[in-house]
């Protein structure tokens, strides 16, 4: 049986797309490396098939912070130890999905010449693919511009995972013992990090954003005291397909795959994206800045946000559905996973 390497971590984006392969790569032996104690060990959890490898890796801040003098040693071990692991496995490819904790393997592949594949979500590559992309064999992008400025690049489109599509709204009206009434059902969440912005100006008009929706809040580990009849808050929520497959509309972020999958979905969202800061480059108001100009989904700037401004938009929304999803039917398909698995089997046949 051949051997495929997968990496990525540090968010559920550099996570998620990678778990959506798998139901693609039957006929591999799957490895994953990432951080210990990340988020990617505790996904993989759930997938025992995948044998996780823990690398030491260490994420570059933005800001000047004393913890980036350790970056070159940490990425110095972390490539070494990739090696040896490179060497013992052999593997046909090396699928690397971005971000701090992908960087040691893939720049161990490149060095041991072994086959890699690096899959960039947003509009501008970040720093960890930028690098990664020197020494790959194919650089696929979610955005077609993107893949036309690389020597290697190849627009297919954003991994989705499978189960997306076969959400069932029963499973999340009995998780969370939601109201069943006349009113639409609108989710709301912020990435898997929440988003203390989004859910600060909620919080304000809760009561008359609930007088018109069922809310559904997927909030992160921020706190919130109140409560009402038609919201219901959680922390996280692993059950994103049944989430979506309840809601008529979703208010979130604008992480490249929360985007492509509300675009497969055809769901009606407001989109309020991370603005360029210390922790951000930027990249999630270019790929709304991208979506809008389809006419795919609205978008308000996390300047203009305010508790009235959200409630203004977010009561828009129903107006607005119709020609949202029909700017998304025609849309080209967000959807790459066929086409990222095929490339990834390509090698070693």
């Amino acid at each position: 049986m051949k051997t495929i390497v997968l990496t990525g971590g540090g968010t559920a984006g550099h996570i998620a797309p990678n778990l959506a392969l798998l139901p693609y790569l039957t006929d591999y032996e799957v490895h994953y490396c990432g951080e210990a104690g990340g988020m990617e060990e505790k996904m993989l959890a759930d997938f025992p098939r995948v044998i996780f490898h823990a690398l030491p890796c260490i994420k570059l801040r933005r800001s000047l912070s004393p913890q980036n003098l350790k970056v070159p040693f940490v990425l110095h071990k972390g490539i070494s130890q990739a090696k040896k692991l490179l060497r013992a496995l052999s593997p046909a490819v090396v699928f690397s999905k971005g971000g701090y904790a992908a960087l040691p393997v893939a720049l161990a592949a490149g060095k041991l010449h072994i086959p890699l594949v690096v899959h960039e979500s947003d509009v501008s590559m970040g720093l960890s693919n930028r690098l990664a992309a020197k020494k790959a064999h194919t650089v696929c992008t979610s955005f077609p511009a993107l893949a036309a400025s690389l020597r290697n690049g190849k627009h297919t489109g954003a991994p989705i995972r499978r189960e997306l599509y076969e959400g069932r709204k029963d499973n999340v009206l009995r998780t969370f013992s939601l109201p069943q009434n006349n009113k639409p059902n609108l989710l709301v969440f912020g990435g898997s990090q929440g988003a203390l912005a989004l859910n600060n100006a909620l919080e304000a008009r809760l009561a008359d954003v609930c007088a018109r929706f069922n809310v559904l809040h997927i909030a992160g580990k921020h706190a919130f005291a109140g409560d009402n009849p038609w919201y219901r808050r959680t922390p996280f929520c692993s059950a994103m397909a049944d989430c979506y497959a309840w809601a008529d509309y979703v208010v979130c972020r604008a992480g490249a795959g929360t985007l492509a999958e509300l675009v497969a979905l055809k769901k009606a969202a407001l989109v309020i994206p991370l603005p360029k800061s210390g922790s951000s480059r930027g990249d999630q108001q270019q790929n709304a800045a991208y979506y809008a100009s389809l006419g795919c989904i609205d978008v308000l700037q996390q300047s203009d946000l305010t508790p009235d401004t959200l409630y203004e938009r977010i009561t828009a929304l129903p107006a607005r559905k119709s020609t949202l999803v029909a700017a998304m039917q025609k849309a080209p398909s967000p959807d790459g996973t066929r086409a990222v698995a095929e490339i990834l089997k390509s090698f070693g046949r």
